[in-house]
């Protein structure tokens, strides 16, 4: 099974056990989706690829709904201060519930991670050949630590930067602060990690 068809099994398995079963992060059905739209989207990208002059208006629609998208996927990462909702005063005991939440929260941090991996190997398959390859991908990770910052703290989602991108570009600058800039380091240097871990092609090792 390739990686596309098991990220389709897994998201559809896991939206399956959040619909059916009791938990209280239901929220993780609609950021699950959002990540995994951006994957499917990033699909599409060499398909969109331009190769002449009047493909480049539906080529730029395309790349800019993924740039929109694409932040959707690492979000979910940040989604692990969530389970702050229980104590697990596990010197106290067992409690299951607070076990099974924990389940399902790391599961959709984990297969949010391999979204985030495959859409990686994606984009610099799309790059192979291209002498600023690292550098387009170095600044793909920082629009996505930008993206993280602005739906976790400012909760603007990407649909914003077309409804309302004057208020979503003041909130940004107003925001930037030494914390937010430190936060904004701290993602990208685990994406960069998270890359440099999972993302990295047995080619690549070979040369090393």
């Amino acid at each position: 099974m390739n990686d596309r068809n098991k990220a389709r099994v897994l998201f559809f398995s896991y939206l399956a056990v959040l619909i059916a079963t009791e938990n209280v992060y239901s929220f993780m059905l609609f950021n699950s989706f959002l990540a995994y739209a951006a994957l499917e989207i990033s699909y599409l990208l060499p398909l969109f690829r331009p190769k002449s002059k009047g493909e480049w208006p539906a080529s730029l629609l395309v790349y800019l709904l993924f740039l929109l998208m694409s932040p959707n996927v690492f979000y979910i990462v940040t989604d692990l201060i969530h389970l702050n909702f229980f104590s697990f005063r596990y010197t106290a005991g067992l409690v299951v519930r607070e076990w099974w939440n924990f389940s399902l929260l790391v599961t959709g941090v984990l297969l949010a991670i391999f979204y985030y991996v495959t859409m990686v190997r994606v984009i610099r398959n799309l790059l192979a050949g291209s002498r600023w390859s690292g550098i387009i991908l170095f600044l793909f990770v920082i629009l996505q630590s930008v993206g993280i910052f602005i739906g976790r703290f400012l909760r603007f989602h990407s649909v914003h930067l077309f409804t309302e991108p004057f208020a979503l570009l003041r909130e940004f600058l107003n925001a930037i602060t030494r914390d937010a800039l430190i936060f904004i380091s701290l993602i990208t240097v685990l994406q960069l990690l998270i890359i440099w871990i999972f993302a990295t092609t047995p080619k690549e090792n070979a040369h090393e």
